[in-house]
């Protein structure tokens, strides 16, 4: 289930699991829920007393200190739902695993529960520890965009967590982007990654008015808002990288930094770009060649080149993007564009490949299925890969090695203190 649907998501949770959420929820004394029912009718029942309270809410009878409490659990109800779904994954369970490694309670949990049931028993009860890999994959998701970039910092400064000049730091950048239109309101938070000791702290500053469509009790309505303008940086005391999320581009970055280095640790840091390394992506040209190293030791049963986007050389022109159905059977993106083009011979002169997306079927298991997953990657060094489990980034950059992308098996853009443990899920 890649969507969320609270029905559905609702039938893939233990009834223990269930039932421990719902007694120490504030919803739970005006739930009526016979748990000695079938355990597939409780999902079903459950939701039809969701559906009662919200036509009580809407009751213009209902007192409005009940209708209130009753808005506020529903609420609360959706939100950690949805946050649970989001983290029922190989890396948010690899996160909980590290952080509570020592946690008896939790190793319990671990070990007789369903991802689903790990992430919302972590929600519930260690609220910090699933923050925490809230906060940590949510910058990850954001390392391939145009708006992330690394500097090196002296190694081993000490993260302060004193609120007064967390607050500070948090005021000032919030000035950085009031020149944009955003307001003064804002809001931080530290937390720490239990794999690699690494502290991230995430600004949240209240960005332009804007407004949004919205239902409101069935009626359409248009709400002006400010939504929350997001900033975030990732230092890495054993080598002194810093990695940062920050709209603005580079001048921005800097300012952030130069911040970062007043408040945050107490010193003046000069900061020093580390540049991305570019992908050569011009080797995906001749058709998927063979690759030069054997990849299927991680059991890889073939690469395709899903899609991919193609710029004119040292010219001004018309950039073009190839895309192809997912079927491992079919032509690549590389074939149908040298089949469909006019003129091979300019084609290949004159454009080069700007981004592409790469397919990976995995070997059939035991009963026959044959698992893929996909990632992109873009010539200056930006790529989806982090966003991948523990080993698929390890298989990903095992391909992109053997077709002859990168000289290494480090991926551009990711330093070495990134190298991710074998997925224990």
């Amino acid at each position: 289930m890649k969507i969320f649907n609270c029905a559905q998501f609702l039938r893939n949770l233990s009834i223990p699991a269930l039932k421990f959420y719902l007694v120490q929820h504030e919803l739970f004394p005006d739930l009526v829920i016979d748990w000695t029912q079938s355990e597939k009718n409780i999902p079903k029942a459950i939701c039809a007393e969701m559906l009662r309270l919200e036509a009580v809410q809407a009751d213009e009878l209902t007192p409005s200190d009940r209708k209130q409490s009753i808005t506020s659990g529903l609420a609360r109800w959706q939100d950690e739902l949805k946050r649970t779904f989001c983290m029922a994954n190989d890396s948010a369970i690899n996160e909980f695993r590290h952080a509570l490694a020592s946690d008896p309670e939790a190793s319990e949990i671990f070990e007789k529960g369903s991802p689903e049931d790990i992430a919302l028993w972590v929600l519930i009860s260690r609220p910090k520890v699933f923050r925490d890999a809230e906060l940590h994959l949510a910058f990850q998701a954001k390392t391939n965009g145009k708006y992330w970039k690394q500097h090196l910092i002296p190694k081993g400064l000490d993260i302060t967590h004193d609120q007064a000049r967390l607050d500070k730091f948090c005021e000032e950048v919030a000035q950085i982007y009031q020149k944009v239109g955003a307001g003064k309101s804002s809001h931080v938070e530290v937390s720490k990654r239990a794999q690699d000791d690494s502290v991230q702290v995430t600004i949240y500053v209240e960005g332009p008015v804007t407004v949004i469509a919205h239902f409101e009790k069935n009626q359409f309505n248009r709400l002006s808002t400010r939504i929350a303008l997001e900033t975030a940086l990732v230092y890495h005391p054993s080598n002194g990288i810093v990695e940062s999320v920050v709209k603005g581009g580079a001048k921005n970055h800097t300012a952030v930094l130069e911040l970062f280095g007043k408040h945050i640790v107490g010193e003046e840091i000069t900061p020093d770009v580390v540049e991305k390394k570019e992908y050569r992506l011009n080797a995906l040209r001749d058709e998927m060649l063979e690759p030069v190293l054997d990849w299927s030791k991680h059991g890889v049963h073939k690469v395709r080149l899903r899609r991919a986007k193609f710029t004119p050389v040292g010219r001004a022109g018309v950039s073009f993007q190839i895309d192809v159905p997912p079927d491992m059977d079919k032509a690549d993106a590389m074939e149908e564009a040298k089949a469909n083009l006019r003129v091979r011979h300019y084609f290949d002169a004159e454009y080069a490949m700007e981004s592409a997306t790469l397919i990976v079927y995995m070997n059939p298991g035991e009963d026959g299925k044959a698992e893929h997953f996909s990632f992109g990657i873009q010539r200056l060094g930006a790529s989806t890969i982090k966003n991948l489990s523990a080993k698929n980034q390890a298989i990903a950059r095992e391909v992109l090695k053997a077709l002859d992308i990168i000289e290494t098996a480090e991926v551009p853009g990711s330093a070495a203190i990134h190298k991710q443990p074998e997925s224990v899920s």
